[in-house]
């Protein structure tokens, strides 16, 4: 590992405290761009005249973006350094966002939420390479969790913010927010953000992606793939369309997205159990306990008929057990890979990943396209949760975690 002149400018601070602490602002803003467009869908329902299926192809635009960005920055943040790719992920989310506030119509809306998601694919492969270089041995685990927890904040302070923005100014409002916060940012993180590798030019792209299969790495990997495929495909079939269904069931809008932040708040608290437990009993244990809670509650939404304050409860229990577990499957890519494959390895366990988060609307919209119901939907969510349980399970064995 190398640090350049910039990490030693401040001595008596942490360097790792530093770069989690600008990580973590970081994944706290893609987390709001990640979910503002789930938070402007049912006003834009009313704007538009449309149903709740043309957006489909929004969601799934959005999260094709994300896939490939996470595929390629993890490979350029390898080849060429984690900060310059960073700074320009942070650059082109925030640009797009604004952008996206003067769309009008689903088609135009879907293309700015692909080279969005582009942006935003970079973000958390990059922050958890950032991290893991520079995090103390002892803490690694446990920093790179709580770093991750930014992510669900975004989503959490975001839907708080984004309820009051569409009452107040509409839709696009929810869109300027995401664009100008990231844009402000930029310069911060090129004034203080280090770079914390020495750069190969030599290294061959495809001899990255296939270290990730070598020196004992391929079962860790498949695993890790299967299992990010799996919770991002729970995780974004329900924060994605949870404020549709709502709204559907007769509620408005801002009380939609209001319920949908305590999927997020769970989130992260979730995160923050288990970064307070994974340094002493690992994170494979502590991450299938937590998608045992999270399919279970899934799948009493979806059998059992709740009032709206015990929905929002359970919601939230769903967000502690799914979402908060995906903290956990961040850190594994930083405590698996070394660090010269370690923005690959996390950039392509969280874009193999993101295959969940295209399938995941495109499972919502087809089965609303079908009839189904809020409940049937809860109901279908829990079964990639039972299985990403059951492979973490796994995973903790083949690494003799467990």
């Amino acid at each position: 590992m190398q640090v350049n002149a910039t990490a030693a400018e401040h001595p008596g601070e942490p360097l790792y405290l530093r770069v989690a602490w600008l990580c973590g602002v970081v994944l706290s803003l893609e987390g709001y761009d990640i979910a503002e467009v789930g938070y402007a869908i049912p006003s834009l329902v009313d704007a538009w005249h449309v149903g709740p299926s043309a957006f489909t192809r929004v969601l799934t635009a959005g999260n094709i973006g994300l896939l490939l960005g996470s595929l390629i920055a993890g490979l350029l943040g390898d080849r060429l350094g984690r900060r310059p790719v960073l700074i320009g992920c942070v650059t082109g989310f925030g640009l797009f966002s604004l952008l996206s506030a003067l769309a009008g119509s689903p088609s135009q809306l879907a293309g700015l939420r692909f080279v969005t998601g582009l942006a935003l694919g970079g973000g958390i492969p990059l922050a958890i390479a950032l991290a893991s270089d520079v995090a103390p041995p002892e803490a690694q685990r446990r920093l790179v969790v709580l770093m991750s927890v930014g992510v669900p904040v975004g989503f959490t302070v975001g839907g708080l913010l984004a309820s009051q923005l569409v009452r107040l100014f509409g839709w696009p409002a929810i869109f300027v927010v995401g664009g100008a916060l990231p844009l402000a940012m930029v310069p911060v993180l090129a004034r203080w953000l280090p770079e914390t590798m020495s750069q190969r030019p030599t290294a061959r792209w495809h001899g990255q992606v296939a270290a990730l299969f070598h020196n004992g790495l391929a079962s860790s990997t498949a695993l890790l793939w299967v299992i990010s495929l799996l919770n991002l495909l729970c995780n974004y079939l329900i924060l994605l369309w949870t404020p549709v269904l709502l709204h559907g069931l007769g509620i408005s809008p801002s009380w939609s997205i209001f319920v949908t932040t305590m999927y997020a708040l769970g989130v992260i608290v979730g995160g923050l159990l288990s970064a307070s437990v994974v340094d002493r009993v690992g994170v494979e244990p502590v991450s299938t306990c937590l998608l045992a809670l999270g399919a279970v509650c899934a799948l009493s939404i979806g059998v059992l008929d709740l009032p709206l304050w015990l929905l929002s409860l359970i919601i939230c229990g769903s967000g502690i057990g799914i979402g908060g577990c995906q903290s956990g499957v961040n850190s594994l890519s930083g405590g698996i890979y070394p660090t010269a494959i370690r923005s690959t390895g996390a950039g392509w366990a969280l874009g193999l990943g993101r295959v969940g988060t295209v399938a995941g609307p495109l499972l919502g919209g087809g089965l609303l396209m079908l009839g189904w119901h809020a409940q049937g939907i809860f109901m279908a969510a829990a079964l990639p949760t039972f299985g990403a349980m059951l492979l973490m399970a796994t995973l903790g064995r083949v690494r003799g975690r467990w």
